[in-house]
C-alpha cells in the first residue's frame, strides 16, 4: 500500500508563481465611491439575495486561514503528543504553539479570536434582522437564521475550547465574551461564565434544529450538522446521553467512506461528510491550507508524526499507510499523506464534521453510560472499515473508554481534535519520542495552564470591561 501511494499519489508539483505588483492611482473622487464587491450594512436586509450574500460572507470568515481554514485544526493537533511541525525549513510557522509557549500578544492567539468575533458579529446581524427582509418567505428566513445560529454556536464552542478552562473542570469559570447584540457597541463585555456560554450555544443549536432541513450541499450547515455540533457540545459537558442521541441523529443513514475513498486524500466531500470547508484559489491563500502544510510535496509540507503514535496502528490497519518515511524529504520523522491537494496547491476541502466522529462520540458515551455492548458495536463499525479482520472489542469500563479515546486519536488525527480531547477529559500530557520539544505534566500540575490560550492582549486593551486581572491563569 505504501509503495502504491508513493508511486501514484506523491508527485513532485512544479509551481511557477508570477507575482505582479499593480499600482493603481486613485483620486479623492474614487475614494468616495461605494465598493462594488460589498454590500453596505444598512442595505444587507433590503432583499433575500443580499441577506444570503451576507451569510456566504460569514461562511468565508469561518473558512479563513486565521480560523477554521488552517490555524485552529493545525494548532489543535500540534498541541498534542502525536503530531508536530518540522523544526527546520518551516519558515517559523506555529513554532510557539507547538512549544506550548504562546503569549497574549502572539498572532496565533490574536487572529482566531478576532476572526471568530467578526463571524459572531455577522451572524448576530442575520439572526436579529432576517425577520425584516421584505421579500423573504418564512422558510427562507428560517433557513438564514438557522444557519447563522449554527455558525455562531460553532464559533463560540471553538473559542471556548481554546480560551477557557475545560467545562468538566469548572463550568462556572470565566470564559469568553457572550455578545448577541448588533449595531454600535458603546461598552465592552465581561468574560461570561462558561456555563452561560454553553447554555447559549445549546439554545442556538436547539432552535436551529427546528429551523433547518437536511441539505445535499455539505458546504453549508444543515439539520444534520446542527445535531453534530450539539453532540460535540454535550460531549464537552459530559452529558453522555444527549451527546449520544444527537450523534446518532447526525450520522443516521450515512455510509462510512470505504478504504479507497480514504486514500483519495481527504480533499473532497464523501459519503460520510456532514460539513466541509472548501479551499479555492479565488477565496483563500491556498498555501495557507491544510494540504499545503501536510502533503509532503507542494506548499509548506511541514507536518510530521511521532513514531510512538504511528506504532499504535497495527500492520493490518490500512490507515498506517497514511505515514511514510522518505529519506530524501525527512529521514528522521514520518511524513503524513492523509490530506492531499486536488490538482493544484491548496485546492481541496477540509472535512470538518463526518460520520466516523459521530460514531466515536456514540461509543464514548455508551461506554460512560455502562452500555458496553452498544459502545463496542459503534467502535467496531469505525475500526472494521480500515481493518476488516479486526476483532470486536470485549472490554468494559475504563479499559473500553481508553480504547475509544485511542481510536479517536487514530481516526481523527490531523482533523483538529487532540488538544481539546486531552483538555476536556483532563488527561495527563506526555510528549516524548521524536518530538523536538518534550513536555510532561498532569491536570494537577501548574503547567496545565498551557492547555488554555491566553485572552488576547489586544482585547484587554480595547475592552473597557476588562483589565489584566481578567487574564487566564499562567499569563498574568
Amino acid at each position: 500500500m505504501r509503495s502504491y501511494i508513493m508511486k501514484n499519489r506523491i508527485k513532485h508539483i512544479i509551481i511557477t508563481t508570477v507575482l505582479g505588483l499593480i499600482l493603481v492611482g486613485c483620486s479623492n473622487d474614487f475614494l468616495e465611491l461605494e465598493p462594488t464587491d460589498s454590500i453596505s450594512e444598512d442595505k444587507v436586509f433590503d432583499s433575500y439575495v443580499t441577506a444570503n450574500s451576507a451569510l456566504i460572507g460569514a461562511y468565508n470568515q469561518l473558512s479563513s486561514f486565521n480560523f477554521e481554514g488552517l490555524y485552529n485544526p493545525i494548532m489543535a493537533d500540534i498541541m498534542g503528543e502525536d503530531l508536530m511541525v518540522n523544526a527546520v525549513d518551516n519558515w517559523n510557522w506555529f513554532i510557539s504553539v507547538y512549544q506550548m509557549d504562546v503569549l497574549p500578544n502572539y498572532v496565533y492567539v490574536d487572529n482566531p479570536w478576532w476572526s471568530g468575533y467578526k463571524l459572531i458579529y455577522d451572524a448576530n446581524n442575520i439572526i436579529n434582522n432576517a425577520i425584516y427582509i421584505p421579500d423573504a418567505t418564512t422558510e427562507q428566513i428560517d433557513n438564514l437564521v438557522g444557519q447563522a445560529r449554527v455558525l455562531r454556536a460553532y464559533t463560540w464552542l471553538k473559542l471556548a475550547q481554546m480560551y477557557a478552562p475545560a467545562y468538566t473542570k469548572d463550568p462556572d469559570a470565566p470564559s469568553i465574551l457572550l455578545n448577541t447584540v448588533t449595531g454600535e457597541i458603546k461598552s465592552g463585555f465581561q468574560r461570561a461564565p462558561l456555563s452561560e456560554v454553553y447554555a447559549q450555544i445549546e439554545n442556538d443549536l436547539l432552535a436551529a434544529t427546528n429551523q433547518l432541513k437536511e441539505n445535499s450541499d455539505k458546504g453549508f450547515f444543515d439539520l444534520r450538522a446542527a445535531h453534530a455540533v450539539l453532540a460535540r457540545l454535550y460531549l464537552e459537558m459530559g452529558n453522555w446521553s444527549s451527546a449520544r442521541d444527537h450523534a446518532k441523529l447526525a450520522s443516521e443513514g450515512l455510509e462510512l467512506m470505504d478504504i479507497n475513498t480514504m486514500f483519495s486524500g481527504f480533499n473532497r466531500r464523501n459519503s460520510e461528510t456532514i460539513y466541509t470547508i472548501a479551499y479555492t484559489q479565488d477565496d483563500n491563500n491556498t498555501y495557507l491550507s491544510i494540504p499545503s502544510f501536510y502533503w509532503p510535496v507542494g506548499g509548506y509540507s511541514s507536518m510530521r508524526a511521532d513514531s510512538e503514535f504511528v506504532n499504535t496502528f497495527t500492520a493490518a490497519d490500512a490507515r498506517k499507510s497514511f505515514f511514510l518515511k522518505v529519506d530524501d524529504i525527512d529521514p528522521d520523522r514520518y511524513l503524513i499523506v492523509k490530506f492531499a491537494h486536488n490538482n493544484s496547491v491548496g485546492n481541496a476541502e477540509r472535512i470538518c464534521i463526518r460520520a466516523s466522529e459521530m460514531l466515536l462520540i456514540e461509543a464514548e458515551c455508551e461506554a460512560e453510560l455502562g452500555n458496553f455492548s452498544e459502545a463496542q458495536d459503534a467502535l467496531y463499525e469505525v475500526q472494521r472499515r480500515s481493518n476488516p479482520g479486526v476483532s470486536k472489542s470485549t472490554s468494559t469500563g475504563q479499559t473500553l473508554i481508553d480504547e475509544v479515546l485511542l481510536e479517536r486519536r487514530k481516526e481523527l488525527f490531523g482533523e483538529g481534535f487532540r488538544w481539546n480531547d486531552i483538555k476536556r477529559r483532563q488527561l495527563p500530557f506526555h510528549r516524548a519520542g521524536e518530538h523536538w520539544v518534550k513536555l510532561s505534566f498532569t491536570a494537577q500540575d501548574p503547567d496545565y495552564y498551557r492547555m488554555t490560550f491566553p485572552i488576547p492582549q489586544s482585547e484587554i486593551d480595547a475592552n473597557d470591561a476588562l483589565d489584566n486581572s481578567d487574564q487566564n491563569i499562567g499569563y498574568k
